[in-house]
């Protein structure tokens, strides 16, 4: 009774704005409801002759940029002026660069604990996306540290593979005797990863660019372990480092062994200096030797060839040792001495 009192009201209100046919004591129901005065409206009609008002030209003027179809201007367009939109300076927040998932440690203790995951078993990726630890990921997973003291509530250590991690994280896994291992994928491998049922053939690893190279070396020296495909420019390098670490070894080895060597050459020269010194002492023909003889005149006679030395006359020869001809003198002093001793003995 009440809603029938409370629809007959509404009619009442309306019958003065509502101009109505049917009668004021109609009941207002689904099959009988209108719309309110100037609710709708007709639209406009144009192109029907100048008597309407809108014939001809419809209304848009003779010409100009408003009169054709599909002209007009832009809301934002200020006549060409700078716009409001470049006039003003940016401000507010910046989009986000999140590359990767993060997943904290406590999340994942709670998710091992609760049997969704299995310890037992490297933990991955897909096992983690499985768990709903995330819903999607576009470049991987970065495990963080929150929590990380509750690894010591798990009975077994941590083997996870995932795409990044932080130092804490690692060292908090490996002291519980776990494995952190980053392995590089790209957008279209995660998919692959997480939906392998949709890929008939299996895809190849591919090489990663030089800066995704240098990621993965700041994480092996965080102290995780990387997996990916290693390009032959990276070979090269590493051999031409191997190389210059053997050469500064030798190099090393020979500057230490260099003070060595010269002490030996000065004790070396020293001793072939001492032997050269006895051997000049030893020898009488570097010695300056002088001969004296009295004085005896000479005298020689025609068609011979002997000497006579007389009491008359002294002479004094000296013999100095030369180096520079070392093999005349020697014989010239051996024929010397020889014709003095005749000399002296046919006296």
């Amino acid at each position: 009774m009440i809603k029938i009192l409370y629809q007959f009201a509404k009619i009442a209100e309306r019958a003065d704005t509502v101009n109505v046919s049917r009668g004021l004591f109609t009941p207002f129901t689904l099959n009988n409801i209108w719309d309110n005065p100037g609710a709708r409206r007709w639209p406009k009609v144009l192109g029907r002759g100048n008597g309407s008002g809108k014939g001809n030209a419809c209304g848009r003027g003779q010409r100009g940029q408003l009169s054709r179809s599909g002209g007009g201007v832009a809301v934002k367009f200020e006549g060409g002026q700078t716009p409001i939109t470049r006039r003003l300076p940016k401000w507010g927040s910046k989009p986000s660069n999140e590359l990767y998932r993060e997943v904290n440690i406590s999340s994942l203790v709670d998710r091992i604990k609760q049997g969704r995951i299995d310890i037992d078993k490297v933990i991955t990726i897909r096992d983690l996306w499985q768990a709903g630890l995330f819903k999607n990921t576009k470049y991987g997973v970065k495990l963080l540290a929150r929590g990380a003291e509750r690894i010591s509530e798990l009975e077994k250590p941590i083997q996870i593979e995932v795409s990044d991690a932080s130092q804490t994280a690692i060292e908090s896994i490996q002291k519980h005797g776990g494995k952190v291992t980053c392995v590089y994928r790209t957008p279209l491998l995660i998919h692959e990863h997480l939906h392998p049922e949709r890929y008939e053939l299996e895809l190849r690893d591919p090489l990663p660019p030089s800066r995704a190279i240098a990621a993965l070396k700041r994480i092996e020296e965080r102290g995780a372990q990387t997996e990916y495909r290693v390009p032959k420019w990276v070979e090269n390098e590493q051999k031409a480092k191997q190389n210059e670490q053997i050469i500064e070894k030798v190099e090393g080895e020979v500057l230490k062994a260099e003070p060595l060597k010269k002490e030996k050459e000065k004790s070396q020269k020293k001793i072939q200096k001492q032997l050269k010194a006895e051997a000049e002492k030893n020898k009488d023909l570097k010695k300056e030797s002088i001969i004296e003889l009295k004085e005896y005149p000479v005298s020689r006679k025609r068609g011979t060839q002997e000497i006579k030395i007389t009491q008359n006359y002294r002479s004094k020869i000296m013999i100095i040792y030369s180096k520079k001809h070392n093999l005349i003198q020697n014989l010239f002093i051996q024929n010397l001495v020889q014709l003095i001793n005749t000399a002296f003995l046919q006296l």
